[in-house]
Order: structure tokens, then sequence, then C-alpha cells
């Protein structure tokens, strides 16, 4: 299903729920059932065929490798599906926080699953992130008992009021008000089974032939599902809306929604960017990020820049990529005109003061503990590379006042002052090198990037000449343009690069699929390596005293051609009783001297390598897919090493 005839079923979809709620709930939970009587009908059918063919090798007495190849051929992906139904859900992270430790916040869950009816949370975890969330675990997998996970964010607590903070968590307890959270669980699940058998299929080996009759069902069901899902998901939103309104006003919710998306934004962009960017200066990273954010959040926003960051975040649309709903189509469901919104009013006293008391101080020390361990190590590492590139640059800038630089310095002297004193001081340098080359891909996708930040339409330009020109940059420059038009309300148009975004990723798994293996079924070319490469080459691997011969070759790609892929296929000597058979035994020491090129050489393009032999040498029945030296001598000629 193409991303425009998604899009096309959840806008019916939505219709129709709204017009017929329950009849569109018991058309979501016949799709799920039907998913599940598939699985079922499916699991029966091979284990019937896999018992009559093992029922007629034992008392026809016709077991041999055949028959046990047919019972495989049904085996496997009977293995699969029963292992899919297993569904995982891996338990969230975070400091987990106690009764003792933080009574307030407790009495506060507490009133609020009493008054929406929903369960109680086993667990409430504190995370670094600006977000809030419920999170179910099922102890059985499809078959449910759910452990609940009430998930907060520090840093969302310093940005809210007691009031504000109280609506956020009164939403996510809404999500397991009532009946509705128990079916949507349900059906999240079985969406999760399908993607799981959908990924295992494509990415376990064995089950080929099985797998088309089982492609063409889920191909089809698994988009179907996801929009109907899609759909439930969304009115779920609007559903935990409405119960944070009826605990705590809907004044409070429309506050937290609108400061939520202000000042995730301005951390984000003004806060974490500056902290990041001390790397180029200070060899350690700050020890206190996370108490300076509470300082950083005391400080008013700017009447102009929070104006900014408003009408940024009304001007998004709700569209098919996230379940939630834009923050002008949730006010408005809250019964509140976004063109007229209030004042906004800062609380000086913040939730994380209120709800965690004593324990904040503690709580806050030990998340910048854990941010300084986790990161010092990248820190360095790009605090090293940056004074790296100072020298670099002032190299190039001395050169430039007595001569012109050529394409390649002037480029290098455009990114690596961007990459030191930022984007914008390099602009002049960038447009510089696109006089020099209209079409250079770095160049272009800088500048684009430049112009998009000042919304400027014009960067998306620059952007496609990026992206025609390295494939390497369609994804950075898709997802730049995909935010850029949804932030202007063009969402038809961010999903025509939404859908390049899928189709780039479909390629590339397609690529990785093409580079994995090497047999004699494949294409080989000539390599185009050159002479230095080759010497080097030979030079490293004339200290392997086992090794026979080598040749190297290029694979013809059809994915990606412009990124080469080489083969390097090696025999190694042998003894006299292996010289003449590649055995296991005889492939053992070539695999041995696969694993130490494989870790001791950097290869300047990827490379594959493998082993080949003699059309007489070796059992074609027993490794049929192993290359031929007559093959290769035709491909390569000569060998680039010969004992």
């Amino acid at each position: 299903m193409t991303q425009e005839k998604f899009d096309e079923l959840v806008q019916q979809l939505e219709v129709y729920s709204q017009q017929h709620p329950n009849l569109y709930k018991l058309r979501v939970a016949a799709l799920a059932a039907f998913g599940y009587l598939y699985i079922f009908v499916a699991i029966a059918v091979l284990l019937g065929i896999v018992m009559f063919i093992g029922l007629i090798a034992i008392y026809g007495r016709f077991v041999n490798k055949f028959t046990i190849y047919m019972v495989l051929i049904f085996v496997i992906p009977l293995f699969m599906i029963l292992r899919s139904l297993w569904v995982t859900f891996p338990e969230p992270t975070g400091i987990r926080l106690n009764r003792k430790q933080v009574p307030e916040l407790f009495a506060l869950v507490n009133r609020l699953t009493k008054s929406l009816q929903a369960p109680s949370f086993h667990k409430i975890l504190l995370t670094p992130e600006f977000n809030a969330s419920v999170v179910q675990v099922p102890r059985l997998g499809i078959f449910g008992w759910q452990k609940n996970y009430l998930i907060l964010g520090l840093p969302l607590m310093q940005s809210l009021s007691p009031e504000q903070f109280q609506a956020v968590v009164a939403h996510e307890t809404g999500h397991l008000s009532g009946n509705h959270s128990r079916f949507a669980g349900w059906i999240y699940r079985v969406r999760k089974t399908w993607m799981q058998i959908l990924e295992r299929f494509q990415t376990e080996q064995g089950a080929e032939v099985v797998m088309l009759s089982f492609y063409s069902f889920i191909n089809w069901y698994s988009p179907l599902l996801s929009a109907y899902s899609f759909v439930l998901a969304r009115g779920n939103e609007y559903v935990a809306d409405q119960c944070a309104a009826d605990s705590v006003g809907n004044q409070h919710i429309a506050e937290a929604l609108i400061l939520i998306g202000v000042r995730s934004e301005y951390i984000k962009n003004s806060y974490w960017k500056n902290i990041f960017q001390q790397a180029s200066t200070q060899p350690e990273p700050p020890i206190s990020p996370f108490a300076q954010i509470a300082q950083f959040l005391q400080n008013e926003i700017e009447p102009e820049t929070y104006q900014k960051l408003l009408e940024r975040s009304l001007t998004l649309k709700t569209d098919t990529i996230d379940t939630h709903p834009c923050l002008r189509d949730r006010l408005q469901a809250l019964g509140f005109n976004p063109s007229a919104l209030p004042t906004m009013s800062f609380s000086p006293v913040t939730a994380g003061e209120k709800f965690l008391g004593n324990a904040l101080a503690n709580l806050t020390e030990q998340f910048d503990r854990e941010w300084c361990t986790n990161i010092e190590a990248s820190w360095k590492e790009r605090f090293t590379y940056i004074q790296g590139l100072r020298t670099k640059l002032q190299e190039l800038e001395e050169k430039s006042k007595s001569e012109i630089l050529n394409l390649e310095e002037a480029w290098n002297r455009a990114f690596w002052t961007s990459e030191i004193m930022g984007d914008r001081t390099a602009l002049p340098l960038v447009q510089n090198v696109i006089k020099m080359q209209v079409d250079h891909a770095g160049a272009n996708y800088l500048l684009g990037k430049i112009l998009l930040e000042d919304v400027d339409s014009d960067g998306i330009k620059h952007l496609e000449i990026a992206m025609e020109c390295d494939v390497d940059a369609r994804i950075s420059s898709c997802e730049l343009i995909y935010e850029f038009l949804r932030q202007q309300g063009k969402n038809d148009e961010a999903l025509k690069y939404q859908q390049k975004l899928e189709d780039h990723y479909q390629e590339v798994y397609l690529a990785q699929q093409e580079r994995a293996t090497v047999s004699c079924f494949d294409a080989l070319i000539s390599h185009d390596i050159s002479k230095d490469e080759v010497d080097k080459l030979q030079q490293y691997l004339s200290d392997y005293k086992n090794i026979e011969t080598i040749y190297l070759l290029r694979k013809y790609l059809k994915y990606f051609p412009e990124k080469p892929m080489y083969v390097l296929a090696i025999r190694c000597k042998h003894s006299f009783w292996t010289k003449f058979h590649l055995s296991d035994r005889a492939l053992k020491k070539e695999q041995e001297v696969i694993a130490k090129i494989v870790k001791e050489f950097e290869f300047a393009n990827y490379t594959y390598i493998t082993v080949f032999a003699s059309d007489k040498s070796f059992d074609k029945q027993s490794f049929p897919y192993v290359l031929s030296e007559d093959y290769i001598k035709k491909v390569a000629g000569k060998p680039i090493f010969q004992a």
C-alpha cells in the first residue's frame, strides 16, 4: 500500500469512526481477530503438512535427504510464526521513584487513577527526556496481563507549573481509563505481532518457498491493520485530553499543550545546542547540564521568540505520520480558539520542585553524573577533532591571502569553518564554492540547510541538488525538507518527501542484500582500484605465508553502483591431502585468514572476502556457490598476489 492510499484510507476511516463509533470498533476487532485466525490456521496447516510428510516417510520407509529437506521447508516458517507470537516488549528504563522518596507525586497519581477509574501504576520512572508517557508491558506476550509504567521527564517537570503538570499526568492516566485502553492495548499487540512476523520473514533464511504463500497476505493485511489501528490511536489522544480536562480543567491542559510545544523547541534549539557547541572550545563536558536547565528556564522566553515558536507549533497540521493530533486541533477540541489564546503566565514554583520535593537535588545530580559519563568519550573525541581542524583551517586561511584556492581547498575551508564556528559563519564561503561548481553536493546541502532555518523555501532547491549528486545526502535532506514543509502547513508536499525517504530505505535494504554475499551466480567485472592502493594491499598480504593466490575483482551492482563493492578471492596453501579437495577442514584455514584480514586491514571501499578453487579440486555438489578459478581468471586476468 502506497503512502497516498494509506492516507486516503485513514481519512475515510476517521469519518466513519465519527459517524459509527461502535461499528468502527467492531470492524477493528474483526480485522484483528481475522489476523489471529489466519495465524492459527497457518500453524495448523503447516503442522499438518509436517506430520503428513513425517508419517509417509516413517511408514513408507522413505526417510532420506529429500524427505528431511521437505520437512524443514515447512518446519522453519512454522517455528518463525510460533516464535513471533511471543511478542516481547522491552521494559522502559529510568530512575524508579518510590512513595517514601516523593510522597506528593504518588499522592497525585493515586488521586488521578481513582478519579479516572484507571488501574494502578506498577512503577513510576523519571527520565532525562522532555516527555511523559504511559507504557504497558504484557507479561504474557499477546495474551496480555499488563505491567503499567508511568514515565516522567525531569526537564518536563522543570518546565511546567504544578497545575499544568497535573493535567499532563491526567492525560497519560486517561490512556488507561475505562475499557478503551484494554481494547487499544490488544490491537497494539496484534499490530506488533504482525510487524515481527514480517520482519523475521524478511531477514531470516531458509523459508523462501513457504514465505511466498504468506508474503502477499502480510503485505495486504499489515498496512490495513495499521490504518485501522492508527485511527483508533488518534481517537484515544482526544479521549485522554478530555480526561485531563474533566480532572483538572481544560485551561490547564491547554496551557500544558502549548508550553510543551514551545519549551521543548526552545530547550532543544537554545539550550542543548549551546551546550554541545562548547565541545569546540572545552575539553571536558559541563558537569551539571540538568541543574542548569532549571536556571535557564527561570528566565522567561522573550515575547518575540515565544510568539515565533507558538506560531510554528500552531502551523503544524495533523498528518498520518504521527498518531498525535496537531496542537491546533487539540486546542479546538478543548474549546479554545487558537487565534485568540490568552497570554501565558509562568509559575514561580515548578512541578519538579513541588512533586519531587527534597529528592529533586539528588535526582538532578544523578542525571548529571550519568550524562557526563555517557558523553565524556564522544565529547573529548569531538574536541580533539575540532582542534585538528583549527590547525588545517589556519593553514588554508594563510594560503587564501596569497593565492586562489582550488575547489577542494575552498570546500574544505567552508566545511571546516561551519564545523568550528557554525553554519552561518561559513555561509559566504559556501556560496563561493557553489559559484565554482554549481552542483557541489556538500555546499548545496549546507546552503539548503541554512536557508530552511531562515524559513526560505529556496533551500529545497539546493537540497534537491545535494540528493541528486550524493546518495548519502538523501536521508538528511528529505528529513529537513519534510520538517520544513510540515512547519509551513504543507502536509501534502511533505508526504512526498516522506515517501521518497521510505523508497530510499527500501533501496538501502535491497543494496544491503545485494552486497551480503558473493557466489558463482553473481556478475563480476575487473576492478578499478588505483595502482597505489593495490600495491599497498599487496605489501600487506605478502606477510601471510600461508596464502597461495589472491584475485581482486569488482561486483556488478544494481543498487547504488556509484558505491563500488570489491571482491577479494583468496586460496590458501594446503597439505597434500587437502590440496585437491575443498573440504570443511580446508575451508577452516581460509576462514581464519579472512577473519584476520578483516580485523587488521582497513579497506578504502567496501570489500567482500571469499574463497575460490579450481574446477577440478572441489565438490560442486557440496559447495555449489564457491567461485571457480576459471571464472575468476576470465574476469580478472592475473592475480594480484601469487606465492
